[in-house]
């Protein structure tokens, strides 16, 4: 990318996000001159950067695991996908109005370990099939995915950032390879989480075939051939979640215990003042044209994942 692009590209951001580009507003503690205290930066931030990958794995292993088991395990009266519905439309919500206001008032960390707690309440909320639980678990979880999200982009693009600060190197690598080694942990929390539910859930082999119900001529409601689509007996459900549930509290230990809080993310803030101006900045990009290039995409992705996550799976 050419210097004068990439200044421009960053000066927009900068004027969306009211904030220096470098996110770290004390630079002068980031010099080059201490080589000890570079290196300890470097160490610092690659050892934040893992500790959160590994408390997000242990959280949301359990989390997007029952994500997937929603039409199965709490199938009755459809109470699994209308936590899911209420999940997300929360989500849409917290993500236009909280992040900025909380993440300045509590900080980064703070934000992490409270939706980290909300994540565990909702992974223990499917211990029993009760509408009221479930739907509180799901609005509470909702509300705190948004300023979790934000505080999580924030703190891994802030370690990026510094530890580039001490190397003089391309920041764009370094940004990418941070959130990149975080991808490892966060894609293979779906591959934990299938793997435990298989094991505990796998019900004993029976064979049942019936052609003429066989690929579109599926019905939802006949499920004789396939032994998965039963609800699980109390104590596998029980099993499955406390398990989750206790990977969950443990990666909120973990978090409280190692890692750091970023201590230049608090600012003094005007409350409903700067959850309006979020607002307007977010419906003024909507009109940019990158953006709506990208709704076509963001709207497959939506229904493509609860298609995969209820219809495929149960089929």
């Amino acid at each position: 990318m050419d210097k004068p692009v990439r200044e421009h590209m960053l000066s927009e951001v900068a004027e969306d996000l009211r904030q220096n580009p470098c996110i770290n507003e004390d630079e002068d503690d980031l010099g080059l001159g201490d080589k000890s205290k570079a290196k300890r930066i470097r160490r610092n931030s690659l050892g934040n950067l893992i500790v959160f990958a590994v408390c997000y794995f242990l959280c949301y292993t359990g989390f997007w695991a029952l994500s997937n088991l929603q039409s199965t395990m709490n199938a009755a009266g459809g109470l699994g996908d209308y936590s899911q519905a209420v999940i997300y439309i929360f989500s849409m919500i917290s993500s236009l109005f909280l992040p900025k206001v909380l993440i300045d008032k509590f900080g980064c960390k703070n934000i992490l370990v409270w939706g980290t707690l909300v994540c565990a309440f909702s992974i223990a909320s499917n211990m029993f099939l009760r509408w009221d639980l479930m739907m509180t678990a799901a609005v509470l979880f909702g509300l705190a995915n948004g300023p979790f999200v934000a505080a999580q982009t924030y703190y891994i693009d802030e370690m990026a950032t510094r530890f580039q600060s001490t190397i003089r190197g391309n920041l764009e690598f370094i940004m990418a390879l941070f959130f990149g080694l975080f991808s490892v942990f966060s894609e293979s929390t779906q591959v934990s989480g299938n793997l435990l539910s298989y094991y505990i859930l796998n019900p004993p082999p029976e064979n049942v075939t019936d052609t003429t119900e066989c690929g579109a001529e599926f019905i939802p409601t006949a499920n004789d051939t396939n032994q998965n689509l039963n609800p699980p007996s109390d104590y596998e459900r029980h099993l499955l979640v406390g398990i989750y549930l206790g990977m969950a509290l443990l990666s909120a230990v973990i978090m409280v215990v190692f890692l750091d809080p970023l201590k230049n993310d608090l600012k003094e803030g005007k409350g409903c003042k700067i959850m309006l101006e979020r607002v307007a900045s977010a419906f003024k990009h909507l009109l940019k044209p990158h953006q709506l290039l990208l709704l076509p995409l963001s709207v497959y992705i939506g229904l493509e994942g609860p298609f995969y996550g209820n219809e495929v799976t149960q089929v």
